[in-house]
């Protein structure tokens, strides 16, 4: 599993699949009954085998009673629209795609809006970075780890992570103008690309694709930290590991291309285990945690392609 906010996911929908152990849908109040005992288990399995598991009276057909239900009360649950989806409560892609959206268009108010603030005053920048990358951060532990799914608490994340990254926008616009535009149609294109792809079959989540991006991803993480230790300390220049130049391209090129393909492939684990919730029939309220995910992704990748189209630029 690439993304760390899947981990726990598939545990939790085991315990809550709205399937039974046969594999047909629940109804809502459903839970697995204990075996029935030889003495009455052939009147479970035929309520109607019984004498007094129906009575009639005299000339009234209307007063046969169907185990717990009234004729007429069979009648109008038989005429009755069939339950769907969102009636017995639970996930649709259609709730994956809505919470998504939500989620995605609260981050892009909060990053507008620091990236007006920070225009007027540029110093702004420094100190909104570090409120929301700092803020954003303990969210995303408390989304990614907490047991109960809290939708405003993934709405608080995706403003505060609207406000560092505005704030980093204003910046790297500032030095390489017209760099957001770009950045931000390239994430548009990279995750439209891999959604068609996804949806069409042709790519495919794999345990040796999540293995190999998993390890890609820590290694990503590592030479950012290392990198910017040493940075910090003097050990290296300003540009780190980045502007060390292998056969004559920069390492931060060929890193950032790397993180961009990683970014993808996480892509296809978060929309893949969106396809196995749904499949299973897990509860409407995981929506927000597959939405969460996904905002999770492409708020990397969007900084990674950010990086990588300045890397471009300054060479």
């Amino acid at each position: 599993m690439s993304n760390p906010v899947f981990d726990k996911l598939e545990t939790q929908w085991a315990k809550e699949s709205q399937y039974t152990p046969a594999g047909y849908p629940t109804m809502p109040g459903y839970t697995p009954s204990s075996q029935p005992s030889a003495g009455n288990a052939a009147d479970q399995r035929y309520p109607y085998s019984t004498a007094n598991s129906y009575s009639t009276q005299a000339g009234s057909a209307s007063s046969m009673d169907y185990g717990q239900y009234t004729q007429s009360q069979m009648e109008s649950m038989y005429q009755a629209p069939a339950a769907d989806a969102v009636d017995r409560g639970v996930m649709t892609y259609d709730d994956v795609i809505m919470k998504t959206g939500i989620s995605l268009g609260v981050l892009l108010v909060a990053a507008t809006a620091t990236w007006m603030l920070s225009a007027v005053n540029p110093s702004m920048a420094i100190v909104l970075s570090g409120v929301g990358v700092l803020v954003g951060f303990i969210l995303a532990m408390v989304n990614s780890f907490s047991r109960t799914i809290r939708p405003a608490l993934i709405l608080a994340y995706a403003a505060f992570e609207g406000l560092a990254l505005g704030a980093v926008s204003a910046v790297f616009e500032l030095m390489y103008p017209g760099i957001v535009v770009q950045a931000l149609v390239a994430t548009a294109g990279v995750f439209g690309v891999t959604l068609a792809l996804f949806a069409s079959g042709k790519v495919r989540n794999s345990s040796k694709l999540m293995k190999f991006t998993l390890i890609a991803l820590i290694g990503i993480l590592v030479y950012r930290l290392l990198s910017w230790v040493l940075t910090l300390t003097g050990v290296l220049s300003s540009g780190g590991f980045d502007s060390i130049t292998v056969m004559g391209i920069p390492l931060g090129i060929v890193v950032g291309l790397l993180a961009v393909f990683v970014g993808a492939a996480c892509l296809i684990g978060d929309f893949d285990q969106a396809r196995i919730g749904v499949e299973q029939g897990v509860p409407a309220k995981y929506a927000w945690m597959c939405a969460f995910g996904i905002l999770v992704t492409v708020v990397w990748m969007y900084l990674e392609i950010l990086r990588l189209i300045a890397a471009f630029r300054d060479n």
